[in-house]
């Protein structure tokens, strides 16, 4: 092209150009390039180009993506490992004219023309909400009711579909809207071409086996089509976010936090010990994390229960046993104008109460319904006074007080520690760095979620958390509380994780056989092992993870299983590892057995946890023979199992003569 303009030649074949055709354009100025230069040559040289052009993109940043899949509202947000600094929020979405916001209804529907989530869901078509709630329904006491409003969302499930299919559709649409919202704030190229990695945040009180389909449902939206995708639990997110963003000011090594995370529908209170501040904050988690399903989202049942009841009686006292109900009166009101009364309650109301000598009487628009002023409706208002509004909140308030005063004495029952001299305390040394000079001091509250910003729980919190000593402890709210967790997790994804030791919230372990011990093992369990001759019992539960430990991140917990068999036709490529588990701390690991509790000396609830597929096919060589009695040959695999405790999974490995394979699928149950 040299006797062209090189601007004008690539602005006549880009138009020219269909879509999805990159052009190269090779401007040869001197002549002597042009007289060398064969036309056979440039397909290859245009790859190289191409290739050159597409490291170079993928070389400047990858992507760090943090999403809050939320009971009723989610989030996503991104950073640059190039500008680690600037973590930004996806705050618009779909909806007619766009609409910005923090985050988007967790909602998704099913309609003749197509799937709608979120904010693009119109006000008169029926949706499913609350549905992730429904992968860890244990943690919910009200999830097979059916009266509650989990059970239209049982019932709009469409036939075929399973739940965790209905939480990758929704899944599958944020996908596509997180990476629409990257395309257009970097370009394709540079989206196209950078690794991707996803931090999906969970609740910590949820089961490993709801996280696990968390997990698939990510993976089949396509977040994990040839990206990195790991989990985070919602508190330790929010944590790193609110601990980074007040250093350097407010944080001493040594101090202790209470984080309370205080979302739509649970509230989980963790606490946190600063072990170093410079060159990166690192913290250890100081007692075991505790949560309930008490969130912002409580307080709409709670008016509906107060609506219902109001037009049941002839008086405006309350009662809290009663449920909801749907009396004749309410009855006659359209689909929409209940969606948008109980809106008008979640967004002023509910976020604006304070519980102020000023404010005495509270007035929510009602839709269809005739005045009554018994119900307490006149001009079309649903009236309510401070003392009624006091009675939506307080139950749930007083549950998330005593989380939190608990929490605070468990931490208080600690030894205070001193640091090091370099300001740094170090968690493979933690317990030598330890000394007395009297009780840990919790510093602070910080309060985060959605409801952490009311100011009607941080009063009430102000005034009723005590320290051991009596004094009042400080409460922090930082700001944007409601997309901490997502920032957060932004912010694990570019620098690692902050918490370097974390406590064990179960004993893990699995039943075994071991040397028969007279007197203590009943004979019942009793057997001869065919291979060596030894005496050995059977059925006895060997815990290699305790409840209430403490964990590093870096340092996976190793135990050894031998894996014998008598010929070579009993070999195969995949051997089982079934796992149990119990919430209570065990002690005596040889003398329980998890198959006849009534004769051990100590009786503990041990429950199936997973079952490992260990794939041996990466193995060169896999058993070796040994010679046993009577010179009987028989064949013996020795292996490390490798588990690290992560901040909302466990990560599963195995060793073999110090190679470290991955291949170790888990199975929940």
């Amino acid at each position: 092209t040299g006797y062209l303009y090189p601007s004008i030649l690539y602005g006549t074949l880009t138009r020219a150009c269909p879509a999805g055709v990159t052009l190269i354009l090779f401007p040869f100025s001197k002549p002597s390039i042009k007289a060398n230069f064969n036309l056979l040559d440039l397909p290859a040289l245009a790859g190289n180009c191409l290739n050159d052009r597409m490291s170079q993109l993928s070389s400047l940043s990858s992507i760090k993506v943090g999403v809050d899949l939320g009971t009723t509202y989610s989030g996503v947000a991104w950073a640059l490992t190039s500008t680690p600094d600037e973590i930004n929020v996806i705050d618009r979405w779909v909806a007619k004219g766009g609409r910005t916001s923090a985050k988007a209804p967790s909602e998704i529907a099913y309609t003749p023309s197509g799937v709608k989530w979120g904010f693009g869901i119109p006000n008169e078509v029926p949706r499913l909400a609350l549905f992730e709630l429904l992968l860890d329904p244990t943690k919910y006491s009200l999830a097979t009711s059916t009266n509650t409003p989990l059970a239209g969302t049982n019932h709009l499930i469409p036939p075929g579909k399973k739940l965790v299919d209905v939480v990758t559709d929704y899944l599958s649409e944020l996908y596509k809207h997180t990476i629409k919202h990257l395309k257009g704030a970097l370009g394709e190229d540079l989206v196209e071409f950078s690794p991707l990695d996803f931090t999906f945040i969970v609740p910590a009180v949820w089961s490993d086996a709801a996280k696990n389909l968390t997990l698939q449902a990510a993976e089949n939206a396509g977040f994990g089509r040839k990206k990195s995708i790991r989990l985070i639990s919602e508190p330790e997110a929010a944590a790193v976010c609110c601990l980074k963003e007040m250093q350097p000011n407010n944080l001493n090594v040594g101090d202790a936090f209470v984080v309370a995370d205080c979302g739509s529908r649970t509230v989980n209170v963790i606490s946190y010990t600063i072990t170093r501040k410079a060159p990166k904050l690192e913290a250890v988690e100081c007692v075991e994390g505790a949560g309930a399903m008490c969130g912002s989202a409580v307080l709409n049942e709670c008016f509906e229960k107060l609506r219902s009841y109001w037009h049941q009686a002839s008086t405006r006292a309350f009662s809290w046993v009663m449920w909801i109900t749907e009396l004749p009166r309410f009855d006659k009101m359209s689909h929409r104008a209940r969606v948008y009364m109980v809106k008008e309650f979640d967004d002023c109301l509910k976020r604006n109460f304070t519980d102020s000598d000023e404010e005495d009487i509270f007035t929510c628009r009602i839709p269809g319904v005739a005045d009554d002023s018994e119900a307490g409706i006149k001009d079309g208002m649903f009236v309510i006074d401070r003392e009624e509004m006091r009675e939506i909140f307080d139950p749930t308030v007083e549950e998330i007080v005593e989380l939190v005063q608990k929490q605070v004495d468990e931490v208080e029952k600690l030894v205070a520690i001193t640091p090091l001299p370099d300001e740094g305390l170090y968690p493979d040394a933690f317990s030598s760095i330890i000394f007395p000079r009297g009780r840990r001091r919790a510093k602070s509250l910080v309060l985060i979620g959605g409801f952490g910003e009311s100011e009607y729980l941080r009063s009430r919190l102000q005034a009723e958390i005590r320290t051991n000593d009596d004094r009042k402890i400080s409460i922090l709210q930082p700001s944007m509380a409601w997309s901490a967790a997502v920032r957060g997790a932004v912010m694990c994804g570019l620098e690692g994780e902050m918490v370097r030791v974390r406590k064990v919230t179960s004993s893990y372990g699995y039943s075994c056989s071991v040397p028969f011990i007279e007197g203590i093992h009943p004979k019942i369990d009793g057997y001869i092992d065919p291979h060596d001759g030894e005496c050995m019992c059977m059925r006895r539960m060997h815990w290699f993870i305790r409840k209430g430990e403490d964990v590093e991140d870096n340092n996976p917990i190793r135990h050894t299983f031998y894996i014998c068999r008598s010929s070579l036709d009993e070999l195969n490529d995949r051997i089982t590892v079934p796992l149990l588990a119990t919430d209570h701390p065990v002690s005596h690991p040889n003398r329980i057995s998890w198959r006849y509790p009534l004769i051990l000396a100590h009786l503990v609830d041990i429950y199936p946890y997973c079952t490992l597929e260990v794939d041996l096919s990466v193995i060169p060589e896999k058993f070796k023979r040994k010679i046993g009695i009577n010179d009987q040959f028989y064949f013996r695999l020795g292996f490390d199992l490798l588990i690290s405790i992560q901040s909302a999974s466990m990560l599963f490995q195995f060793d073999i003569d110090g190679t470290v394979y991955s291949d170790v699928k888990a199975c929940y149950h």
